[in-house]
């Protein structure tokens, strides 16, 4: 149990630098990461809807599934010229997948704070208040499409910035309360690692 626990505050740890770097990299390069992206994501469907028409074309015997996957290739196909034909496109749907993550990982650090604030850690209400910023931020960024492309991608890049902040931040501590509640608190068999 306390490997799996490990394992996970080191996942959580590993996406909060994640989120810090990848805010960074949009604030600096909003513009070459959209345009990248945009081109990546729009060839990777173009590619597959080819592959699933051609694969459609030279199966002899089809069934109801081969006409399923042709109608998916076509369909990825088209997602795939659209994206490279209309990058803006791309750019609204990525907004509003990044305004929802937001918001969720918000909802996710608001939970650390109040778990803080049950080991009556006097800093629980600043976390908490980080964490309602990080859910105000999510809104903004779902709720405001109208802002043009590159703010909106620094402004989601701050957000990223600061939610990856905020996380590790929240973290450490909650890592550093819990050792103290354990020193406060000792008890003969540890209901996290009875081992």
């Amino acid at each position: 149990m306390g490997d799996r626990l490990k394992n996970l505050g080191i996942s959580f740890v590993f996406l909060a630098v994640l989120y810090a770097v990848l805010g960074l990299v949009l604030l600096l390069w909003p513009a070459t990461v959209m345009d990248v992206l945009c081109y990546l994501t729009g060839g990777v469907l173009l590619l597959y809807g080819v592959f699933a028409i051609l694969t459609f074309w030279r199966t002899e015997g089809r069934t109801a599934g081969h006409f399923l996957a042709l109608c998916l290739g076509i369909v990825a196909a088209a997602v795939g010229v659209l994206l490279v034909v209309q990058p803006a496109l791309f750019q609204s749907l990525l907004t509003v997948i990044l305004g929802i993550y937001i918001a969720i990982d918000g909802l996710l650090n608001l939970k650390r704070a109040l778990e803080l604030r049950r080991m009556e850690h006097s800093s629980w209400p600043v976390c908490a208040g980080l964490s309602a910023a990080s859910v105000a931020l999510g809104l903004v960024v779902l709720f405001r499409p109208l802002l043009a492309g590159i703010a909106l991608m620094r402004l989601i890049g701050a957000a990223l910035l600061y939610i990856g902040a905020a996380d590790l931040a929240t973290l450490f501590l909650l890592w550093r309360r819990a050792k103290q509640w354990r020193q406060d608190h000792p008890v003969e068999v540890d209901p996290i690692d009875p081992e």
